[in-house]
């Protein structure tokens, strides 16, 4: 019994540290914190140039700048 009262007791703080840690992700892809949201930005640009959707310039500007970001935030 004591364990079910501890789990609804629990369960708000659980979720909310869920929401807060989906925001943050959020934050990191959008502002491209992180190697793994850079990589995403370039595989969603990738994708966008085979199905035609982002014209050639376009795509060596952004994957350019994309390269350039994922070093800087390796550390190379």
């Amino acid at each position: 019994m004591a364990l079910i009262v501890d789990d609804l007791l629990r369960l708000p703080v659980d979720l909310g540290m869920k929401v807060l840690q989906a925001i943050a992700d959020d934050a990191d892809a959008m502002t491209l914190k992180t190697e793994r949201a850079v990589r995403e930005q370039v595989l969603k640009t990738q994708m966008q140039f085979e199905r035609g959707d982002l014209p050639e310039e376009e795509y060596r500007a952004t994957m350019s700048q994309l390269r350039k970001r994922l070093d800087e935030v390796k550390g190379v």
